[in-house]
């Protein structure tokens, strides 16, 4: 049997997103999960806030609250639960498709962010891809980065963990549309295949959710 482990940013358990991502794995896999956050109160976790919009992470807590944290606070804990995860399964995946410095792992270790690059690298569009974030504080350093990928986006904000998502997500279907948007890139795991179906109904080009593109990876790889 193989093993799996999968790491949020947050606090686990993300019952969100794990029973999704099984679907696409082997049947026979493990799964553990661990969170960042896992031992923090809300009072702990709020005095963690970003301390730049570049260093701006989304997440939810256990109860399905959600949190913005700093991506520099929450690297570290991050590297304690790899180190602590990695000596008792096969291979480690990490919830978060944000930009972390490298990570130590006893395993491999599947990183989103690095996953995407080379996917949207690949991916030659005849027009502008649109970007879903969580957070409008990401959708400039979004921008940004993905001008320097040489990828022409188009990048709004609407969070996965708060209100009717679907009706969220519709009042960014004209913006995208009338930008000419090629195909459309769901950036956070809180997006799931729910929210990719509506897109692609409502807009008519494909959608790419980071959620799937990683849960078929970590099938190859298991």
């Amino acid at each position: 049997m193989r093993r799996l482990g999968l790491v949020t940013i947050g606090q686990s358990p993300r019952d969100d997103v794990v029973p999704e991502l099984r679907r696409f794995l082997p049947p026979d896999v493990q799964i553990y999960e661990a969170g960042a956050l896992d031992d923090l109160s809300p009072k702990e976790i709020a005095a963690h806030l970003p301390l730049s919009p570049e260093r701006t992470l989304v997440t939810r807590l256990r109860d399905g609250t959600e949190v913005v944290v700093d991506a520099e606070f929450v690297h570290g804990r991050l590297q304690a639960v790899i180190e602590r995860l990695g000596r008792g399964v096969d291979l480690i995946g990490l919830l978060c498709s944000g930009k972390f410095p490298d990570f130590e792992s006893p395993v491999p270790l599947l990183v989103p962010h690095r996953l995407l690059r080379g996917v949207l690298s690949a991916l030659l569009l005849p027009g502008p891809l649109g970007v879903l974030v969580p957070s409008p504080e990401q959708v400039g350093p979004a921008e940004e980065e993905l001008r320097d990928w040489g990828i022409d986006a188009v990048v709004c904000a609407t969070s996965p963990y708060r209100g009717d998502l679907r009706s969220a997500l519709g009042e960014q279907v004209s913006f995208l549309r009338e930008r000419g948007v090629a195909a459309v890139l769901l950036n956070c795991f809180g997006y799931g295949e729910a929210s990719r179906e509506f897109l692609q109904e409502s807009l008519g080009v494909p959608v790419i959710a980071v959620r799937s593109l990683f849960a078929r990876t970590l099938a190859e790889l298991l």
